[in-house]
């Protein structure tokens, strides 16, 4: 269960800290339970180990439910939510929403069914015996019975119709949260593979770029496997996001996809930019990079600079999206082999 590997001494006390850390939380010895621990003892997961504290801080006890999430969000491959799971919870509540109110419903008519009948007795038994007191008094009880009866049974299923609204209502929010969570990369909150190709779907589906160019970059972290090796893989998150921000700072036209699609690779998909513009966004974010300067906090050591690597391709809009990424990813490995740090255009040489 060890994602990254370590040295024999290393791994032997991740393993002592991980046992010690799950017998306090009173996890189960499965896969899964040692696989969120691992990661959150190891601090290779900021998003898990922050989810963790959390459900720990809340004082309530963990359940096997609260871990699977935890792995199904912050370790599972690809981030990947069983959004079917979702939806299938979702059609199963309401169903049995819909048949409570229809009980309700079928209850009140009910009710009010027997009032009418029990309306129609009293007039006929008014003719048959006259309005002498005591039947006046029966009369005006039985009325006033039936009266709060009606009212109760209609008082019980709006009661019935606005809690049911309600739950439907948290289930659509937690639906939508789901499926928002799913396409996002969690530590950087960039889209992931699968948001790149549901936000790619959607803009394909509409006409606002058709007949108009798209440019395509691939991005990857310079000697990036050298910095989690040297210097752990908190330093690597923390390289993965500083260039998420630069990404984020630089990309801001409505329309514009940013995804890491990858442990140090990102994508960039510009609608409606030309191969021009497109190499000239790639150089923008990879100066912007060249001036980031790393940091280990836990040993003030600077590490130093950080680079990048690009692959640009442009093309004319539409479904052949996905093999203009695979030729900007060609062009951003003739970059990688001209020296890193540089921007190539496919077809193209490298330009630094």
């Amino acid at each position: 269960m060890l994602r990254y590997p370590e040295s024999k001494i290393s791994s032997a006390e991740i393993f002592r800290l991980v046992l010690q850390r799950m017998t306090e939380l009173g996890f189960s010895f499965t896969p899964i339970h040692y696989a969120v621990v691992y990661e959150y003892v190891s601090g290779i997961n900021p998003g898990l180990s922050e989810a963790l504290d959390s459900l720990v801080k809340s004082g309530n006890p963990l359940s096997d439910k609260d871990v699977e999430s935890i792995f199904l969000r912050f370790v599972a491959p690809e981030y990947i939510l069983p959004l079917n799971d979702h939806r299938d919870s979702l059609t199963k509540e309401i169903q049995e929403l819909l048949e409570k109110i229809s009980r309700s419903t079928l209850s009140t008519t009910h009710e009010a069914e027997r009032v009418q009948k029990g309306m129609e007795s009293y007039g006929a038994s008014l003719e048959e015996k006259g309005m002498d007191k005591s039947t006046l008094e029966s009369l005006v009880e039985a009325v006033l019975k039936d009266t709060l009866s009606i009212k109760e049974s209609s008082a019980s299923l709006s009661y019935d119709l606005s809690e049911s609204q309600k739950k439907i209502d948290l289930l659509q929010r937690e639906l939508r949260t789901a499926r928002a969570e799913a396409l996002i990369d969690p530590l950087t909150a960039l889209l992931n593979r699968r948001g790149l190709k549901a936000s790619m779907e959607e803009l394909l589906s509409g006409s606002l770029h058709l007949g108009r160019e798209m440019a395509v970059l691939m991005l990857d972290i310079d000697h990036f496997k050298a910095i989690n090796d040297t210097h752990g893989h908190m330093v690597g998150d923390k390289a993965i996001v500083a260039v998420s921000r630069i990404l984020k700072m630089c990309v801001r036209n409505p329309g514009d996809l940013t995804a890491r699609v990858g442990g140090e690779e990102f994508a960039l998909i510009l609608p409606g930019a030309s191969e021009k513009e497109g190499y000239g966004m790639a150089e923008k974010i990879r100066k912007s990079i060249e001036k980031i300067e790393i940091t280990n906090v836990t040993k003030r050591q600077k590490i130093g600079v950080m680079t990048i690597s690009i692959g640009v391709d442009a093309a004319p809009f539409g479904p052949d999206w996905e093999a203009m990424m695979e030729r900007a990813d060609k062009a951003l490995y003739l970059s990688k082999e001209a020296g890193r740090n540089r921007t190539t255009v496919f077809g193209k040489g490298a330009m630094v």
